[in-house]
């Protein structure tokens, strides 16, 4: 067998021509590497040697656009700052310059619904597991396409199951590493088991998280009960939602907000369960392992918890807008 030699040109011409489904939802990408924005999905690359790709060596976030507005940009980019730190991984941009990025590739992008996905990555050079082969960190900001659930998704809720994947070490759970393999595994186990989520359990028996969302409850006390955050990462989202929820313990709905151990029995006898993230704002959870959780639908602090986050969202003090 010969295989061809390909000119710079005839690399080029197949990468455009090479086509999928998923690359009409790319709609802009800045590379530090290539030092602009990129809008035709066939060559949205990076470098094969860069450790991101072989070691999965860098941090990463999704951070959501909602009519314009990005949300919560500040905290996912202090959370990121956070990850890189813990792995010893400088920022090729200070986080004043990455907003400006940010804000710039989604204006390109003309999308005012999104999500940003954003990776620090070690950078290319050599193929070693030495991250000082690297010649320098790099920023690649890939701006998507955004299709919310339905409204039907969030009043009939979602099912849930118990992952047999093994959670990670309290140290790499929190940091948003794009080492990612134990969460690919949840989500395959859900998908194969034709569930929506499956929820980590640790080794003292004690519930964890999603594979890229949080799960919260309400008890039969109607108090607010997320997990520690011991071998969790620290959802902002979730974190936002919490904040918001202050506001509802005047209104009957919630007697307190705790963060405490919580088992599978605590999720069975809860009232209301929720699994909360960047994509799916609040969502409830009607069952788990085949048993039904509280009323089976969307409870009603769930549904306040839902409309106090989308209206953040829109105009909360802590979105960004993009000026089109």
């Amino acid at each position: 067998m010969t295989l061809p030699i390909l000119s710079p040109s005839e690399v080029q011409k197949q990468l455009l021509q090479r086509q999928y489904a998923a690359q009409g939802t790319y709609l802009a990408m800045y590379s530090s590497w290539l030092g602009g924005i990129v809008k035709d999905p066939g060559l949205m690359m990076v470098p094969v040697d860069d450790h991101l790709v072989h070691r999965g060596d860098g941090v990463f976030e999704a951070i959501k656009v909602v009519d314009g507005q990005v949300f919560l940009m500040q905290e996912h980019l202090e959370r990121l700052e956070a990850s890189a730190g813990q792995i010893g991984l400088s920022l090729p941009h200070s986080l004043p310059e990455m907003k400006d990025i940010i804000l710039e590739t989604t204006k390109v992008s003309g999308a005012r619904f999104a999500v940003l996905r954003l990776y620090i990555s070690r950078g290319p050079g050599y193929f070693s597991t030495n991250p000082y082969d690297s010649i320098s960190s790099q920023m690649y900001l890939i701006v998507t396409s955004f299709t919310p659930f339905t409204d039907e998704k969030y009043l009939k809720g979602v099912k849930v199951g118990r992952s047999q994947v093994a959670p990670k070490d309290p140290w790499l759970a929190r940091i948003k590493t794009c080492n990612y393999l134990p969460n690919v595994m949840m989500k395959k186990e859900s998908v194969d088991r034709k569930i929506d989520f499956t929820i980590g359990i640790d080794g003292q028996g004690f519930i964890t998280e999603g594979s890229t969302e949080n799960i919260v409850l309400i008890d039969k006390e109607k108090n607010l009960l997320r997990p520690k955050l011991r071998q969790i990462l620290k959802g902002t989202t979730m974190m936002r939602t919490f904040d918001l929820a202050e506001g509802l313990l005047g209104e009957g709905l919630l007697n307190s907000i705790q963060e405490k151990d919580l088992t599978e029995q605590d999720i069975l006898s809860a009232s209301e369960a929720m699994m909360i993230g960047t994509t799916l704002d609040v969502l409830p959870v009607v069952e788990y392992e085949g048993q039904q959780i509280g009323a089976g639908q969307q409870g009603p602090a769930a549904f306040r918890l839902l409309q106090l986050l989308r209206e953040d969202m829109k105009k909360g003090p802590k979105t960004t807008p993009v000026m089109y």
